[in-house]
């Protein structure tokens, strides 16, 4: 790790950011699986297999972090807080929306720390969990327009089989 003039360590401001950003991405993926899991038993499977497929990348997102904490002579240490969990189609969406409107703020500092840590590894798999968690935000601001326009039943019609139109 390298240090400054004042004997502060960057490597170590780096360790402690993405520890948060490893207790926020366990908190995101086990609310995303609930909300799957929800999903699938409210019978709106091609919208479960469609988020599904956004989220099969956490755990790979999660070891990376974690990997990269051990890379730099850290310790995972990170705190996972409580998933909001929907009760309801527009709350499932609305509640990972927050997890996913929540994430730049926090990635776009990582990736600033490491880059003035001339940790560019760091800094590269940030910008590779920004471009991730950007699209996902994308898909579900889409599906919550799409509910708002089209209102429950008919979004709900459009969502309950898988892609390929056979039921999961």
């Amino acid at each position: 790790m390298t240090t400054d003039n004042d004997g502060s360590s960057r490597g170590q401001e780096t360790v402690e950011l993405l520890n948060l950003l490893l207790g926020a991405y366990c908190l995101g993926a086990a609310q995303h699986q609930t909300h799957v899991a929800l999903l699938r038993s409210w019978g709106v499977v091609g919208l479960a297999s469609a988020m599904q497929s956004r989220i099969d990348d956490e755990p790979g997102t999660i070891a990376a972090l974690t990997n990269r904490i051990l890379d730099l002579g850290g310790q995972p240490a990170f705190a996972i807080g409580t998933p909001n969990i929907g009760t309801d189609l527009r709350s499932v969406l609305e509640n990972d929306i927050a997890i996913q409107r929540g994430a730049p703020e926090s990635l776009n500092a990582a990736a600033e720390t490491a880059a003035s840590a001339h940790d560019a590894t760091t800094r590269h798999l940030i910008e590779q969990i920004i471009d991730d968690e950007e699209q996902h935000l994308s898909f579900l601001e889409l599906e919550l327009d799409l509910l708002g326009r089209l209102g429950e039943p008919l979004y709900l019609s459009t969502r309950m089989n898988t892609s390929d139109g056979a039921p999961a």
